[in-house]
């Protein structure tokens, strides 16, 4: 696979110098400071180096380049230059977030040299994400967020994208109930798959990640949750990213998840959010700080759509009344099936082989179709809005 590098500069001739010592490395793409699209190309080439300017007046908005579009993009391994620098910038460069700097003034052979090392410690990754990421995400525990992300992701491998790879992110509060709806034990966990990011391969997929009989993939959270904190953020970030290159769509169940970081990151790289709520005060309430918590930290809650959990018209708090509240628009009602789940939790089976026209399957099935739309990927229109937003968000740094 050819490798992609993004130069950021405005200065053409040493974009054509860095250029040609990068020749034998892999693709070098110039961008100008003034374009508005470096969000969505750094997600498009599937690039993880990326080259920044740091001289003269560029050198603030280097800064502030670097450090936001890496909130962003935490897997991108950014690397400052300038044709000549001294200790002050450099030191400017690596608190913005550069990793790594070099002088264009430096034999050619030993740029080449530092790029390599820089290629040998980053992931391998296809040359283009094409993954569809939609997310589940509870305010509390119980509003059924894990039996909805657990029938969607079954709904799309057994029905719809049968011959795609389709994962399960496990992620919900309590950990592990995912897994245990689907009767599949899963050893391989998110700090186990963090801690092989630098051999992440389709092998490892095959081998190490527990697999549902349906072929379903399946990754959970590690049972003793303070295992978290022996993984890096970033790390964790970077493997959500990759996901998206190996995977047709991924499936993510946030219900009751309390890491605002992962939470924030995964939210930012997903196609599709839906928030499950039940027809109570407390679940409404528990969403309402929510979303406030997601706004204060800057997030576009717009982008998430409200599916009603537990749905029971005779409840007065209907569906519409909630969507108001909390100043979202209604994406869909999972109807109440309390009795049905409950046997098929204690037997092991599922609800899709029970009574595959269940109208809570029928319900699912509306949102499974919207990922299996018209374009090269699964749900294209969510994903170009997605990246679109982040490109608005950049624009005023590109400037």
């Amino acid at each position: 696979m050819e490798h992609r590098f993004i130069v950021v500069t405005e200065d053409e001739t040493h974009f054509h110098d860095l250029s040609e010592v990068l020749q034998s490395l892999g693709l070098p793409v110039w961008l100008h400071w003034n374009t508005d699209m470096l969000a969505q190309l750094v997600g498009s080439l599937g690039t993880n180096i990326m080259f920044v300017e740091f001289a003269g007046e560029n050198s603030q908005k280097a800064t502030e380049l670097t450090s936001n579009l890496l909130s962003v993009y935490p897997r991108l391994w950014v690397v400052g230059f300038a044709k000549r620098a001294d200790t002050q910038l450099i030191r400017e460069a690596m608190r913005s977030g550069a990793r790594d700097f070099i002088e264009l003034q430096s034999p050619p052979d030993e740029i080449r040299q530092s790029v390599q090392g820089i290629l040998d410690q980053s992931p391998s990754l296809p040359a283009k994400s094409t993954g569809n990421m939609v997310t589940l995400l509870g305010a509390r525990p119980g509003v059924g967020t894990s039996l909805a992300a657990v029938n969607l992701a079954l709904l799309l491998k057994q029905e719809y994208l049968p011959e795609e790879p389709i994962l399960l992110l496990d992620f919900g509060y309590p950990a592990g109930d995912a897994s245990l709806y689907l009767d599949t034990k899963v050893g391989f966990n998110l700090c186990d798959a963090v801690r092989s990011l630098r051999r992440f391969d389709h092998v490892l997929l095959s081998t190490a990640f527990s697999h549902h009989k349906s072929g379903l993939a399946i990754l959970s959270l590690p049972h003793n949750l303070a295992d978290l904190r022996d993984i890096s953020p970033v790390d964790a970030m970077t493997l959500l990213s990759l996901f998206k290159s190996y995977f047709k769509v991924i499936v993510v169940d946030l219900g009751g998840f309390a890491g605002m970081d992962l939470l924030m990151y995964a939210l930012g790289i997903s196609d599709q959010i839906l928030m499950v709520c039940e027809q109570t005060v407390p679940s409404v309430f528990s969403a309402r700080q929510l979303l406030h918590n997601l706004r204060e930290r800057g997030f576009a809650t717009d982008r998430i759509g409200l599916v009603t959990g537990k749905y029971d018209s005779r409840i007065d708090m209907d569906p519409a009344q909630i969507a108001q509240n909390l100043q979202m628009r209604l994406v869909e009602n999972l109807p109440q099936r309390t009795d049905k789940m409950i046997a098929c939790a204690n037997t092991g089976r599922q609800l899709l082989e029970v009574a595959p026209k269940d109208p809570y399957l029928e319900a699912l099935r509306k949102i499974a179709a919207a990922q299996c739309g018209p374009g090269d990927s699964p749900g294209l229109g969510n994903a170009a809005s997605s990246r679109s937003v982040f490109g608005r968000w950049l624009a005023p740094l590109l400037k």
